[in-house]
């Protein structure tokens, strides 16, 4: 069934109400495979369309079809179980009525409920305006309701014409590109790309869920920055191309200096790290290493950014913040991408949460491909400006950090990050260096991993909320484990494995 087959508005069958689908229909996959052929054919020749319901190809069944620019998907059998008081008069699109764009009032925002082909149920919960308008309009379809019997008034119908002021021109701006994220699981270094996930049945026993390690930590640098530093390095090779980099210039608490100096020795760039008095020596060690001048200056990560920030002006440098750039946080997208290969549907992933880079990219592609997917940050209770600043909707800085997990220890919070986390994860929870220490212990024991704190810190999240995780299908991601021999016995993980 082609795009040629789509229905018009006067087609009686739109006015039809749809049957319940049982996922097992031998018919089901094939009646989806043309509804997402259908809504990429009109997507590439009208230029806009996100959904189609399925009686727009004259398939009466309660199914749609989505694409949000990454991965599609589909939901079937909808049913809104929550629907905000809160209203919004929006200019709305159709695929059956491509001429025109009308105003209608919606809900501003709605919860809905769904099953995915395998038979899975979905809750996908408080939806944003945008998207709650979308899933309004499909399931209007699946009851018969075309956008038109919702205009406001006579004057709520404009010529298609007008749907880039009128539609386009209204939807919410975002600084993550879904498809510089796709760009980048083509140019990241493959050391970085395709990291180890499974389902790790002793943790999956212990914790009771059903827990998907993805373990960031294999490769050169021995954490998940790479992905970032590789496609950064990249796009200003790319941007200065004709004039040459600048000076680079970095502050870390270690990993995100590591990745640097890599991709930097990588490229033929020197580069310059600033790191606080009291950092980890073996990351230091193997900073300089990897060819980098690193700067010791400042009693923890805040003092030596700013020793780093002062320097690089001085010098008419560029400093590399963690956070800052979108490539960066683009970048670990490809994490959610990879995830998304395992054939398992997540109820929930959990994402160290430091600067915001990795929580924010992997947010912005699941949010787009599997967005009843659960987006939880997870921050040291010793270093919470980040939960406090997404929980207040602005900056929150603190006087001081006190943790273990000395890699997601900010006091002062990344703007943009915080900027690009803020509509699109669930929630932040807090971990104390007590839970950390148990879920590092648990991972050497149930797993064989050797991890840092930073890196435990989404399967202590587990550990600390475990009613909220029991029995669903989780995925932690594990995002380092640069561990000195000191840690190794502090923490007690020397000892034979479960």
């Amino acid at each position: 069934m082609s795009l040629e087959m789509l229905l018009d508005a006067k087609d009686s069958r739109l006015r039809e109400i749809c049957s319940t689908v049982d996922t097992n229909e031998p018919d089901i996959h094939l009646e989806l495979a043309q509804l997402h052929k259908a809504l990429s054919d009109f997507r590439q020749k009208h230029g806009f369309g996100r959904a189609i319901a399925a009686p727009q190809l004259g398939i009466m069944k309660r199914m749609v079809a989505l694409n949000l620019g990454a991965t599609p998907f589909e939901m079937i059998n909808p049913e809104l179980f929550w629907r905000s008081e809160e209203t919004q008069d929006v200019w709305d699109d159709c695929l059956s009525l491509p001429d025109i764009v009308v105003n209608v009032r919606r809900h501003k925002s709605v919860s809905v409920q769904y099953q995915d082909v395998q038979g899975h149920c979905h809750r996908w919960s408080a939806l944003p305006a945008d998207l709650a308008e979308l899933v309004q309009h499909e399931i209007d379809h699946l009851d018969g309701i075309l956008m038109t019997d919702r205009a406001i008034n006579d004057q709520s119908i404009r010529p298609i014409s007008e749907h880039h002021n009128l539609v386009a021109g209204s939807r919410p701006t975002v600084r993550l590109s879904l498809e510089q994220a796709k760009l980048a699981s083509s140019v990241i270094d493959p050391v970085f790309l395709n990291s180890p996930q499974y389902n790790c049945e002793p943790l999956s026993e212990a914790l009771a869920c059903e827990l998907t390690l993805k373990l960031e930590f294999l490769n050169p640098i021995r954490s998940f920055k790479g992905r970032g530093a590789s496609f950064l390095i990249h796009q200003l090779a790319e941007e200065y191309k004709s004039s040459g980099i600048p000076p680079l210039y970095c502050a870390t608490a270690g990993n995100w200096g590591l990745a640097l100096a890599y991709c930097c020795r990588s490229a033929g760039l020197p580069l310059t790290i600033y790191a606080a008095e009291n950092a980890n020596i073996m990351k230091i060690d193997r900073m300089r290493a990897l060819g980098a001048t690193v700067v010791l200056e400042g009693e923890d990560f805040e003092a030596a950014k700013q020793a780093a920030t002062k320097q690089a002006r001085q010098q008419s440098g560029l400093l590399l913040e963690d956070g800052k750039y979108a490539a960066v946080s683009e970048a670990t997208a490809t994490i959610a991408m990879e995830l998304q290969h395992q054939k398992t549907s997540f109820d929930a992933i959990l994402v160290p949460l430091g600067g915001g880079a990795l929580l924010a990219g992997i947010a912005r592609w699941m949010k787009a491909a599997a967005p009843s997917t659960r987006i939880i940050g997870v921050c040291a209770s010793g270093a919470d400006a980040m939960y406090q600043s997404w929980r207040a909707k602005k900056l929150i800085t603190t006087e001081s950090v006190n943790t273990i997990a000395d890699d997601i220890a900010m006091r002062v919070p990344v703007a943009e990050a915080l900027e690009d986390i803020q509509n699109t994860i669930d929630e932040i929870v807090l971990v104390n260096d007590a839970s950390i220490i148990s879920a590092m212990q648990l991972l050497r024991s149930h797993a064989g991993l050797l991890v840092e704190p930073a890196g435990a810190c989404a399967v202590s999240a587990v550990i600390s909320n475990t009613n909220s995780f029991n029995n669903q299908r989780v995925a932690a991601i594990i995002c380092g484990s640069n561990l000195t021999e000191k840690q190794i016995n502090q923490f007690n993980l020397v000892g034979t494995c479960n």
